[in-house]
Parts: C-alpha cells; structure tokens; sequence
C-alpha cells in the first residue's frame, strides 16, 4: 500500500495544522485586519459626523419660515350701523273712486292709463265724470248762492288751470265762476247749467294712475267704479321707533331692489306709531313713505319686496379697528397686536391694551390705549 492511499494520509489529522503552525497564524493576522478596518469605518464616521456639525446651517434652513398674518389699519371716523327695514315698492296713494250719480257705468279707462287735471275717469249714462285737483273730497255741489270754501278755491283753480276761468282764484263763488263752468260744461257735451252736480267730478292731489276697473259696463253707478293709485311709484316701510330720527322728512335713504340692485330714495312722509305684526309678536312701528330718486331705475317693478337701508351713527370721530383683531386678555379685557417697524429685525410685533366702544357692522371704536391713527394691527383670518 503506498502512502497516499494509506488510512493515514486521508484522515482529517494529516490535514489539520497543528496549535502554532502556519494556518493558525494565517487566521490571527485576518482577525487582526478585519478588527482594523471596522475600527477605520467607526473613526471615518465620527470624524465625518464631527464635520458635518461644525459646518454653520444653509442659509434656507434656519428655523420655520415665518407666518404669514393677515392686518389692518387703524382709522379714525363715525362709527355706523345698518339698519334695515321691510318694506313694498309700489305706485303710492291706492284709493278707490266712484260717484253718487245715479245711472249705469257706461265706459271705463284701460288698466294702467293715466288721468290728468280734466280727464275722463269713467262715463255714467254716456255722460263723463272728470278729475279736477284739489286735496278736499267732493262734498257738496257747486252753484251760485253757496258759501265761500276751500273746495271753490280748488274749482277755480283748476278750472283756471284748463283756461276756462280768468281771474284769479279765490273761495267766493261769484259770476265768473259760473261762466267758466258753463265754459267747460260746452267742452265736455254736458248742458250748460253753470252749476256742478254733486258726483261730477272728483279732486285729488295731482294726476291719478288707473290700477284697475273694479265694476264692469253695465253695472249701476256707485262708490267703486275703478282703483286709482298715484302716478309715481315709492316705498312703504315700518321702522322701529327706535329708529324713528333716521326717518324725518327730507331724509335720505338707500332702497335694496330685488336682484341685488340698489338705488336712493328721500322720506316724504312719516307717520304716528302704529301696531304692527312681527316674527316675535305685536311692536309699534313708524309708517314711512318713499319716494325714488331714479323712477327708472324700478321702471319694471311693482308690487315687490324690498329693503330700506338706514344709516344709524354709533360713535363720532373714534378709532376704529376690526372685532377680528382683537385679543382677549387672562385678567380680562382686550388688546390688539400692532406691527411696527425695526430696524434689525425688519419688524415687532407688541401686544398692546385697549379699552372698547360700541360695535357695529364688523368694526369697534377704541375710546382708549395707546394705539394711533395709521397703526397695523394683526387681524385674524
């Protein structure tokens, strides 16, 4: 048997170095270097790590970026509050007109026609019965003997106004008054009797607008032939009499049309308090006329809803500022946030105490503090 195939040349002790042989010294060196090269990587990464520390911040990098805020001005002025109030625009002064002719209703005007000083309302038995301006009703006839009155003085003047009386106007009813009626009375196709039978015609304050017949042809004469209404259009509205000196005849007022749209209008007349109905029961209100500036700026609106705006001041000459910028206080109280300018720092930011006013319509009047005309207060959005 030769040696390399002897039992004792393939067992793992001929293979195996002894304790101090080559290979064993061998693996004590790789331990050595691996040792070393972990030991490298630690001292690469703390020397880098000590690097990185001691470079200053990038510029983009320091700290958050600042907080975008929004402000306001402080300013100085009145104080106001809107006030609104409910109220129908509409052709104004509705009343219903007849006579106490007797006959049948033989013509009617159309709906929406308008009658002047002179013109035909309605005719009873073919016969006209006319308009003549006057703030006195009809009362009584017209004819010669009758005492002096206001209502004569309204018969001359209009009669004077269709160039049927001369002379100046006055109460008496004298001789020319009865020519001028008799004038007239040929003008229409009436006798001429110089004398006005209760029922002829009827006064009112200026032209009438018809609103619409309210008998029909053939129907007996009596007190509701046809609707009348005033020839301009304005607004009835109900405000509280708590606001009662913001509606004073002459006033001016903003009027919300429907839409959106919004024109002015002046008071023309305000009434004694009156009862009224509301969401949270029974209240006096002050019954207030309107009339429109612009009549054509709600030419094609009537009968429709809208809102009279009022302008009620609170406070005069005071510092105002936006309930949004104020602060509430631990102790109590309140203070805004005023911006002002620095030198280094570009701005600062001081909280600074106020003491507080009335409020309305989004603002607050300052009545005391330190805060200035032209200040920046912080405002929260």
């Amino acid at each position: 048997m030769s040696a390399e195939n002897s039992p004792a040349a393939n067992s793992p002790a001929a293979d195996s170095p002894t304790v101090n042989g080559p290979v064993a010294g061998t693996r004590r060196r790789g331990k050595r270097v691996l040792l070393l090269s972990v030991a490298g990587l630690l001292v690469a990464a703390v020397a880098a790590a000590a690097i990185l520390l001691a470079q200053p911040p990038k510029s983009g990098a320091a700290g958050p970026a600042p907080v975008e805020v929004e402000t306001a001005l402080v300013s100085r002025g009145d104080l106001t509050e809107l006030v609104r109030a409910p109220g129908t625009l509409s052709y104004g002064a509705p009343r219903e007109l007849g006579t106490v002719l007797p006959g049948i209703v033989t013509g009617l005007p159309g709906a929406g026609s308008v009658v002047t000083v002179g013109g035909e309302l309605f005719r009873v038995d073919d016969s006209p019965v006319v308009l003549l301006h006057g703030e006195l009703p009809v009362w009584r006839a017209f004819s010669a003997g009758m005492t002096d009155g206001a209502d004569v003085l309204q018969l001359e003047r209009s009669l004077a106004a269709l160039g049927f009386f001369e002379r100046e106007p006055d109460e008496e009813f004298a001789g020319s008054t009865e020519a001028a009626i008799e004038r007239w009375q040929k003008s229409l196709g009436l006798e001429q009797t110089g004398m006005v039978e209760l029922g002829r015609i009827a006064f009112a304050p200026a032209d009438l607008r018809i609103q619409e017949p309210t008998a029909a042809i053939g129907d007996a004469a009596g007190a509701a032939i046809v609707s009348t209404t005033g020839t301009a259009k304005e607004v009835q509205a109900f405000v509280d009499t708590a606001n009662q000196d913001l509606v004073a005849v002459g006033a001016s007022v903003s009027i919300a049309l429907p839409g959106g749209a919004q024109t002015t209008g002046t008071v023309a007349a305000a009434g004694a308090p009156v009862e009224r109905d509301g969401s949270s029961g029974k209240s006096m209100k002050i019954p207030v006329s309107i009339t429109l500036d612009d009549t054509d700026a709600a030419a094609a609106l009537d009968n429709v809803s809208v809102s009279v705006l009022l302008t009620q001041t609170k406070a005069a000459d005071v510092l105002l500022l936006p309930v949004g910028a104020l602060l509430a206080q631990p102790g109590g109280g309140f203070a805004v946030e005023v911006v002002r300018a620095a030198a280094a720092s570009g701005h600062t930011r001081t909280v600074v105490p106020v003491t507080l006013g009335a409020f309305a319509d989004g603002l607050v009047a300052v009545t005391g503090g330190t805060l200035a005309e032209g200040d920046t207060v912080v405002v929260a959005k």
